[in-house]
């Protein structure tokens, strides 16, 4: 099991404001053309690039996180999450029922500015809006910079679960009963995890997150015997 202590160097610079991903407007041509918010957001957001694709940063979801009005913010970070489009229906189940994607966006405007103090009692109510589940809401939470019981919230996505479950990291064994099955609930406990090491190896916790994604599930620890002591002189690679 390797420890995330071996990384700090990396984890420290890791370029979370930079993370971008580029999605092609025909992907979202059917959603676009609907005479909704959702659509009105979508033109908006491929108006402002070269009108055949998009690229979306980590940072553009912050700036437009800050504007009043969330539709943009929720259609950017959906399509950051999944340039090619969710699997299924669900965009559709979120753009053409107008009560559901208002009642996500009235949702995530009063958690920008009233920190989750009930993780459960919020979440209850997010389960009621048809084609977002705790990946993609967690995407939103993340971006708004809400708090949740106390901590910044993060993306926690399937992939960061597996990280936990398989046990890669020691400093994660707290989390390590993370499943798909009992994730939503125990959210808070992760945001915890997260923080406590964040502290721990003095740096932010969407680093930690951004390492876990892209890293997490690719890294093999070496044999013991290769891991020289901290100070000793590196062997010449062959």
């Amino acid at each position: 099991m390797m420890r995330l202590s071996e990384f700090k160097d990396l984890i420290a610079n890791m370029p979370v404001s930079y993370q971008a991903v580029t999605s092609k407007k025909e992907t979202w041509r059917s959603h676009i053309q609907e005479d909704n918010e959702a659509g009105k957001a979508l033109r908006s957001i491929f108006e402002n690039s070269d009108d055949v694709t998009v690229t979306l940063s980590r940072n553009d979801l912050r700036s437009l996180a800050s504007k009043a009005n969330l539709a943009q913010f929720v259609m950017a970070t959906i399509i950051w999450g999944y340039p090619s489009s969710m699997r299924g229906n669900h965009v559709a189940k979120l753009t053409k029922n107008t009560k559901n994607f208002e009642t996500l966006t009235r949702l995530l405007s009063t958690a920008r500015t009233q920190p989750v103090t009930d993780w459960c009692a919020h979440y209850k109510a997010v389960e009621e809006i048809a084609g977002i589940g705790l990946s993609t809401y967690t995407k939103f939470l993340n971006f708004l910079s809400v708090k949740v019981h106390g901590n910044s919230a993060l993306i926690l996505d399937d992939r960061i679960i597996r990280v936990a479950s398989q046990r890669v990291f020691k400093e994660l064994e707290p989390i390590h009963h993370l499943s798909s099955n009992n994730a939503e609930r125990s959210y808070p406990e992760y945001l915890s995890c997260i923080d406590n090491l964040a502290k721990k190896l003095a740096v932010s916790t969407e680093k930690i997150e951004f390492f876990l994604f892209e890293f997490g599930l690719n890294l093999k620890p070496l044999p013991t015997q290769q891991i020289a002591p901290v100070g000793a002189p590196q062997a010449a690679l062959p």
